[in-house]
């Protein structure tokens, strides 16, 4: 059974980061895991004119350290996990996957941070380049914490890389339930650019028996009972993305090759779940 030693979460103090922090020093503490928490402060580009007699505006790292110090403590209350702080200049991303990289974490956790109104939960910039450039697994957490994860839901274009997103997320959460679902696309048999002279709804047919197949050698490959097979017609994220919402799933499960983000899975259906679901979500990177 795969167990974590190290998790790095990355948290951004101006963003309400407890839901982040409280997230990670759960997953620290079933694991057994130490937990590093990574703040990057972006280097100011502001200097004040030297006829002031001023240099250039300096960073309060120790503050910053003291006050998620301080937040960890009261977080960190009954679990004990043990925690270390450190407070970067730089980019976020560029902070956090170097930082993970030097500390040969596990996982990474960060936060959605998204700053568009009206649009909670939806990835940010930062989380999203995080989750495309990692060679770990990257959970992004969306959603304040409540409870374990208990209902999970995984995506599968029946890959390798699925395959193994799968039994790590049974490894790292042993008490959730797994549904595994494949989206069947469709010919499209209608309008002006529909095929003439072909049984197009035969061969919808017969390409869905071998989905169905396909569906039940990989749930035995990966000892998952419940999976479904889902018609996703023309709009196929859209599809998977409406079943995510319908099933309430509290987590997300994809794979990716990490050559090119979670592009590899997928293509631009995964980028799509990724960027638009409100669940929390696991991108696994071998």
């Amino acid at each position: 059974m795969k167990k974590l030693k190290r998790i790095v979460v990355g948290i951004d103090i101006n963003e309400k980061s407890d839901h982040v922090l409280s997230r990670a020093l759960n997953l620290a503490n079933e694991q057994k895991a130490d937990l590093f928490v990574v703040h990057a402060v972006r280097t100011p580009w502001l200097s004040v004119p030297s006829y002031f007699g001023s240099k250039d505006i300096g960073i309060d790292t120790e503050g910053i350290t003291k006050n998620i110090e301080k937040k960890l403590k009261t977080l960190n209350k009954e679990s004990k996990v043990q925690c270390f702080v450190l407070v970067k200049e730089g980019n976020a991303e560029d902070i956090l996957l170097y930082e993970s990289k030097l500390l040969r974490a596990d996982m990474i956790v960060i936060g959605a941070h998204s700053k568009r109104k009206g649009r909670k939960g939806i990835l940010g910039t930062t989380a999203q380049k995080v989750a495309h450039q990692s060679h770990l697994p990257v959970l992004i957490v969306k959603n304040s914490v409540k409870k374990p994860y208990k209902n999970i839901i995984a995506p599968t274009d029946f890959e390798r890389q699925s395959k193994l997103s799968v039994l790590f997320a049974k490894d790292i959460f042993p008490t959730s339930k797994i549904n595994i679902v494949h989206a069947f696309e469709t010919i499209y048999m209608e309008g002006p650019y529909a095929a003439v002279g072909r049984d197009l709804s035969q061969y919808n047919d017969v390409a869905k028996s071998c989905a169905q197949k396909d569906l039940k050698d990989f749930m035995k490959a990966v000892s998952v009972k419940k999976g479904k097979i889902i018609d996703g017609e023309i709009y196929t994220k859209d599809a998977l993305l409406d079943y995510i919402k319908e099933g309430s799933y509290d987590l997300v499960v994809m794979g990716s090759r990490g050559t090119t983000g979670v592009n590899s899975l997928l293509g631009s259906v995964a980028t799509y779940i990724l960027r638009e679901t409100s669940s929390d979500v696991l991108v696994y990177v071998q």
